[in-house]
């Protein structure tokens, strides 16, 4: 039974289950039919000749036996029996039908059913033929035994179990074809479901399961397997997606990190072939191959940096000023760049609040981002374009902002900027654009902190880099 099908069980199941209730029904109705007749025809026992007493009913006996006893007649279906004050079989009216088996009755057993007048269930002569109800009355002269054949409730009761059995089939008939119509219906979101499974299966994963009926079961069933297909294809696209970006990021580190080596490469050369001789071209040599090592370092440490924040980078967290974390960041670019103006804000008036730019995070990655920042805006604006750090609370977030007013970026490419690799012009030279990691390192910490790093573009031109943190009051 394992083997059939859904449809085939249930069809099967609900026709045997009616089965089994018809039959229990069946049953009980032929045995209360059964009872009911016997116990009329019981009814009919106690007073069979109306109100005429025993001696009469003897009388009339004694006088039919010795006259013609085969000719004799009563109502269909009685017999009439006498007895003698022994106990002994006289004559039984009519003689030539079927008659009780009175071998099982002696005196005693007169006695005691004319006394009780209970009804006894005598066998026929014949065991093939149907049993009988019978009582006895005594009367001076002896015992008079009144007995009624219970053949005819035998036959009502046969044709009651055919006729039983015949709707019975009729019944279970109509219902396997009404079961089997109504399974069919109710199953057929489960077609639906395995039809989308199939084309699921053969990559399609766009494809979902029509709900006609979402309060059913397999109503509810087919919206959670919707769900879940929905969350398949998300997890289908963003794994492609990370894959796409791991074999953009590999391509590119490849990219990035094959320039160093070839310039090592080619200066090496120049000393192992003899090209460089001179003291100064020597010293040049090497001075090229210690720059281009030292820029290879610096591409290899930031991608252990991104490669320790894709992971679960172990954070110093701790309450931080970020105004003074950004005074020492801006005292360091001017230190590094003397001769850019780079300042400090940090507004209280509405719509900033007076407060504590104070936040949750690690100092020394805090300090990262904004140099990294920082870097980023002296690098890629004129020598002559201001850089300003704004440090200030608004509606319950801190907020580090460091605004130039350089060119900006392109149209199209805010998107892009917090990338790996992402450089606006890919031809920039590499000794003043970078590897494109500083933004993308930057971007990564301020989420390690539960914070975002956003693009804005600055009024009347250039870039706003805005680090938004939950505030926080010691």
């Amino acid at each position: 039974m394992r083997r059939w099908s859904l449809r085939k069980r249930l069809v099967l199941g609900s026709v045997a289950l009616m089965a089994v209730a018809l039959f229990l029904a069946s049953s009980a109705s032929l045995a209360l039919f059964a009872t009911a007749q016997v116990r009329q025809l019981d009814e009919r026992l106690i007073s069979p000749f109306g109100a005429r007493p025993p001696e009469q009913l003897r009388d009339w006996l004694d006088q039919a036996c010795l006259e013609a006893p085969e000719s004799a007649r009563m109502a269909s279906g009685y017999v009439m029996a006498s007895y003698d004050q022994g106990g002994a079989l006289l004559c039984q009216i009519p003689a030539d039908q079927g008659a009780p088996d009175w071998t099982g009755i002696d005196r005693a057993s007169l006695v005691e059913v004319a006394a009780s007048q209970e009804v006894l269930t005598l066998q026929s002569t014949d065991h093939r033929d149907p049993p009988w109800r019978a009582r006895a009355f005594s009367h001076e002269g002896g015992f008079l035994v009144v007995a009624y054949s219970l053949a005819d409730i035998q036959v009502a009761a046969k044709r009651l179990a055919f006729i039983s059995f015949t709707v019975s089939l009729i019944t279970l008939a109509i219902a396997a074809l009404a079961g089997l119509a109504m399974v069919r219906i109710g199953l057929r979101p489960l077609t639906e479901i395995e039809r989308t499974a199939d084309e699921i299966a053969a990559g399609n994963l766009t494809s979902r399961i029509d709900v006609a009926a979402p309060n059913t079961e397999v109503g509810h069933l087919a919206t959670s397997l919707n769900a879940m297909l929905a969350q398949i294809e998300s997890a289908f696209d963003e794994r492609n997606r990370t894959e796409e970006r791991l074999r953009r990021f590999v391509a590119d580190a490849s990219h990035e990190l094959r320039t160093p080596l070839a310039t090592i490469r080619g200066h090496a050369e120049l000393v192992h072939t003899g090209v460089a001789k001179s003291p100064d071209d020597i010293a040049r040599v090497i001075g090229r191959i210690e720059s281009e090592s030292i820029r290879m370092a610096s591409l290899v440490e930031d991608l252990l940096v991104l490669a320790r924040l894709d992971t679960a980078p172990t954070l110093d967290t701790r309450p931080v000023d970020l105004l003074s974390i950004a005074v020492d960041a801006v005292t360091g670019a001017q230190v590094r760049h003397p001769g850019r103006r780079i300042t400090v804000s940090n507004p209280t008036e509405p719509p900033w609040e007076d407060m504590p730019a104070t936040a949750l995070g690690d100092p020394g990655r805090l300090h990262q981002v904004l140099t990294n920042l920082l870097s980023n805006a002296v690098r890629y604006t004129p020598s002559d374009t201001e850089i300003e750090v704004c440090v200030g609370v608004q509606d319950g977030r801190v907020r580090v902002s460091v605004i130039d007013h350089g060119p900006g970026l392109k149209a199209g490419n805010e998107s892009r900027v917090f990338e790996r690799f992402f450089r606006e012009d890919q031809g920039r030279g590499r000794a003043t654009g970078g590897a494109g990691l500083g933004l993308a390192i930057a971007s990564a910490l301020v989420e390690k902190h539960g914070g975002t790093l956003a693009y804005l573009p600055t009024p009347g031109g250039g870039s706003t880099f805005e680090i938004s943190l939950p505030a926080v009051e010691i």
